[in-house]
Order: structure tokens, then C-alpha cells, then sequence
């Protein structure tokens, strides 16, 4: 099998698992233990994510050690979005826009829903993992701010 086809494979079972936990934990009506429990664990892994030099490098060079966030961001982001569906725009050292357009998620959520029959809005996930990007941000001293757009999304991110 050529890695294209396991990549392939391998979003389809992501996606599939993304939406029927979704939908269960709807259904549950226990999605918001579900982000409690995603942002607990989360929180405690910004120091492996990041490296703990974040903070000191905040504090001295801001503009620098934002960007390396944004561009750590997007690299791991590429586990389901490819670069070349992702545009960087910096605005300032402090501020960048982030435009997705034909996000696979948001594409394969769609065509998954659609023939599935689950109760889940496919932005709706996008939402879902939005919300987690933006709380660890914050932990950060980053605001990010998202709008859907037709095949994607586009996101603002200010370092405070």
C-alpha cells in the first residue's frame, strides 16, 4: 500500500471516529465533559508540546517566539491538512491570519455525515476543534478568532 493510501485510510478512520464520538457524546448530552476532560489533559501537555522555554521567550522576544508557535501550529496541523491547503498571512510579529481552503476534515465530515445520517453538522466539528486550539492559545496569551468559509475556515491569531 503506498503511503498516500494509508494516509487516506488512516484520515477516513479519524474522521469516522471524530463524528460518531460526537454524535454519541451529543446524544449523551455529555460533549461539554468531553472538552473538559480534552482541555485538562491538554493544559497539561503545553510543556511537551511547546518546550518550556515558551514563556521566557514570550517575555523577551514576543514577535519571535509567536511566530514559532504559528509555524509549530501549522506543522502539526499538517497531520490532517496539507501545507498546500493552508495560507499564512502576517499581519504584524504579533498578529497572522491563517486562511484553510478545502480542508479534507471539513470535506470528508461532509460526504461522512451525508451518508451516515448522523445528527452532526460537519462544522460543527470544525467548531469542536477550534474551541480546543483557542483555549490552549489562551493559556498562551493568544486570541483566536474563526470564521467557516464555503471548503474551510479562515483564522485570526493575536498574541496579547
Amino acid at each position: 500500500m503506498s503511503i498516500e493510501e494509508k494516509y487516506d485510510k488512516l484520515l477516513d478512520n479519524h474522521v469516522s471516529s471524530w463524528i460518531t464520538n460526537i454524535a454519541l457524546y451529543k446524544e449523551l448530552g455529555v460533549l461539554d465533559k468531553y472538552h473538559d476532560f480534552t482541555m485538562k489533559l491538554d493544559k497539561k501537555m503545553i510543556p511537551s508540546f511547546l518546550g518550556p522555554m515558551f514563556k521566557l521567550g514570550k517575555a523577551i522576544a514576543p514577535g519571535r517566539t509567536f511566530k514559532q508557535l504559528v509555524e509549530q501550529m501549522v506543522y502539526s496541523k499538517q497531520i490532517c491538512i496539507p501545507l498546500s491547503n493552508n495560507q499564512l498571512s502576517w499581519v504584524s510579529d504579533r498578529e497572522v491570519v491563517i486562511r484553510v481552503k478545502n480542508c479534507p476534515l471539513l470535506l470528508r465530515s461532509k460526504d461522512f455525515v451525508k451518508k451516515s445520517g448522523l445528527n452532526v453538522n460537519p462544522e460543527e466539528l470544525c467548531d469542536d476543534d477550534i474551541y480546543e486550539t483557542k483555549e490552549i492559545a489562551k493559556e498562551l496569551g493568544v486570541d483566536i478568532t474563526c470564521e467557516h468559509t464555503e471548503n474551510g475556515c479562515t483564522m485570526t491569531a493575536k498574541l496579547k
